[in-house]
């Protein structure tokens, strides 16, 4: 009887040392903040000459869209803008088989048109406009270069810079939160990084695209 107790209480401290190690591991475990991202703008096309500018962006948004902390099922598109010098009456646009006629933004004074489409794993687009029947093909590049991170590098390099903000959000390896990371372009390449938390509130970081150091931080309202 005694050598059955016995028996049985190392089976049992074996189970529970078992159960232990799983339940350390599962504590131990790293988050992954890139699963959270909510809107990633991952590449940039653009034309410019002293009269035309048209610009393309490859983006991966939830649906809805809405800034309240929480990640919806996301969807790829892409973004047209153009601007031109004196504004049609009907102006369409043609890129990879995509085709449709685009709508006027007044205090922007340009067109915009958006479709479902994975992102464009190339280095330029054909981009063909028709204003009122009239039309004209553009050769839009990518602003991307050799050495330029991507948008979930971006991401880590945000959470490196301040780690306290990620791990005050994040419960039990569970990030209470959502993230944008939209590549920018002024004569080089940078992101934009926004961590929105449940309360609508936004804190915003400036990254240098090669690199990865935050350039400037800000707080928003959603």
């Amino acid at each position: 009887m005694k050598k059955s107790f016995a028996a049985a209480f190392c089976l049992c401290a074996a189970i529970c040392s078992v159960c232990a190690v799983f339940a350390g591991a599962g504590c131990s475990k790293k988050t992954d903040y890139t699963d959270y991202i909510s809107e990633k703008r991952s590449d940039i096309f653009v034309y410019e000459d002293d009269t035309v500018n048209v610009t393309v962006y490859c983006t991966e948004k939830e649906q809805p869209y809405a800034a309240d902390g929480i990640k919806s099922e996301m969807n790829s598109m892409a973004e047209i803008f153009v601007s031109l010098p004196k504004n049609p009456q009907e102006l369409c646009v043609s890129v990879e088989g995509f085709e449709g006629e685009m709508n006027y933004q007044s205090v922007e004074n340009r067109y915009y048109l958006s479709f479902s489409a994975p992102a464009f794993e190339k280095k330029s687009l054909e981009i063909t406009l028709t204003a009122d029947g009239e039309s004209n093909v553009y050769n839009a590049l990518t602003v991307k270069y050799a050495g330029v991170m991507s948008c979930e590098d971006a991401v880590l390099c945000a959470v490196e810079h301040d780690g306290a903000l990620f791990e005050n959000l994040t419960v039990n390896g569970i990030f209470d939160g959502e993230i944008y990371v939209r590549l920018l372009y002024d004569e080089g390449c940078y992101y934009y990084v926004g961590v929105c938390d449940k309360q609508k509130h936004i804190t915003a970081y400036l990254i240098d695209g090669e690199h990865g150091k935050v350039i400037a931080t800000k707080q928003l309202d959603g």
